[in-house]
């Protein structure tokens, strides 16, 4: 449940804004009461700033309205680069930028600066004969703003590059894999597996049926391990994270000899109508993928944008490769097996990463040649498993493309790369 509700307010973009005007309030009304509280008429601040009321509400509400304009055309500017994401890009991509900590955190200061100049002006006394903390505060807030601001432009300019979003998507999928490679690392109940667990010592089995239709998107397995110690029982989770179930589908089952661990089981999973990169690394293989598939398209045509996200591809699927196995299991300390979670293989990580670009991209040499290239670099200082599901989808690539349709170089190109990687299985 906190799992769920912590990955529920991070997704937000509603929360960095909401915090900063809430800060603002609280600046507010504690400036307000020490302007009207504490005596500085004699003091050296009073006599550096001499600012009275009527002159300390007119710099605030033109700070306030500033503030506002700056705003407003910091929204102009999201939509913009929304929209250059969406058509450019991919639509997936656009919470990249709109989740930005960036972006967030401009658009918070700016709101809360305005919100600040409101609530000062709101609180104002006509009693009171100057207000120089509340304007010295607008006029340093308002400064802040200016500067930050001509970094947003900055920021967006390189948001825009295409270059920035891949190395995001692929730093995403890297950070992803090292997490899980990490916490399998650093505890050793939890091994890779491709083994079937006898379950039929702990039946019977209760299905545990997902209430709304959406992707997994997050599985909080530590959760599920912790129980199924407590409880002595074993939860076998059916689909990896990323999957879509429709009303009904059955996610895991228990085994155990108590049908009420249903509930507490519940809780462990979060379903949405969209997939994140959180513990999906297949998402964002797929995101990498859009891209190049909408570069290669013939409304853009641009290979090498689509070539370097190929080489991405094969930095990320390198990295995946070390944890290729249809299971993740977790031991007790007797090692009995009490939880129990699929993964996609490397196979399928592949192909979902490479086949449509494949297609799409057959007739073009340079694309061809990257995708070689890309198997070759995945290949180099693994394991022989792994090169052999590379050599078998290079023969996928070579089925999918017309060669003889290709210029004699080119052809010679294409040999020297299928030589290479047939070389390393020798090895």
């Amino acid at each position: 449940m906190i799992n769920r509700l912590f990955f529920t307010i991070k997704n937000s973009v509603w929360l960095l804004p909401a915090l900063f005007s809430i800060s603002a309030i609280i600046l507010a009304m504690f400036v307000s009461w020490a302007d009207q509280t504490i005596d500085m008429d004699n003091s050296f601040i009073s006599e550096f700033l001499s600012i009275d009321n009527s002159l300390a509400k007119t710099i605030i509400s033109t700070i306030a309205g500033s503030l506002l304009t700056m705003t407003t055309i910091t929204f102009s500017t999201i939509m913009v680069v929304l929209t250059t994401y969406s058509s450019q890009f991919s639509p997936r991509t656009l919470q990249n930028f709109i989740k930005d900590s960036v972006t967030m955190r401009v658009l918070g200061i700016f709101i809360g600066g305005f919100v600040y100049s409101i609530f000062a002006l709101l609180l104002m006394s006509k009693d009171s004969k100057s207000y120089i903390l509340a304007t010295s505060i607008s006029v340093l807030v308002a400064s802040i703003c200016v500067g930050l601001f001509a970094y947003f432009i900055h920021h967006v300019a390189s948001s825009v590059r295409v270059s920035k979003l891949i190395e995001k998507l692929s730093t995403d999928v890297l950070e992803t894999i090292s997490k899980k490679e990490k916490n399998i690392e650093k505890n050793d109940y939890i091994k890779l597996s491709s083994t079937l667990v006898p379950y039929t010592l702990y039946s019977p089995g209760f299905k545990v049926v997902n209430k709304e239709f959406g992707y997994i998107q997050l599985l909080n397995a530590k959760g599920l391990y912790e129980f199924a110690c407590e409880k002595e029982c074993v939860i076998d989770v059916h689909h990896p994270i990323g999957s879509f179930l429709s009303e009904g589908t059955c996610w895991c089952t228990i085994y155990s000899q108590e049908e009420d661990h249903i509930p507490q089981v519940e809780e462990a999973i979060t379903v949405g109508n969209e997939r994140t990169t959180m513990q999906d690394i297949q998402f964002g293989l797929l995101k990498l993928s859009e891209v190049a598939l909408r570069a290669i398209s013939p409304g853009i045509n641009d290979p090498n944008t689509a070539i370097d996200c190929i080489k991405h591809l094969g930095l990320c699927l390198k990295a995946a490769s070390k944890m290729d196995s249809p299971y993740l299991v977790y031991h007790d300390e007797k090692g009995i097996v009490r939880l129990r979670l699929p993964q996609r293989s490397f196979d399928e990580l592949i192909r979902s990463s490479f086949y449509q670009i494949c297609h799409y991209g057959r007739e073009d040499i340079s694309i061809v040649i990257a995708l070689y290239d890309a198997l070759f670099d995945v290949t180099v200082g693994n394991k022989q498993s792994i090169i052999h599901k590379c050599l078998e989808f290079s023969e996928y690539i070579e089925e999918k493309i017309d060669l003889q349709s290709f210029p004699t170089i080119d052809q010679q190109l294409v040999q020297i790369r299928k030589k290479r990687l047939q070389e390393n299985v020798i090895k």
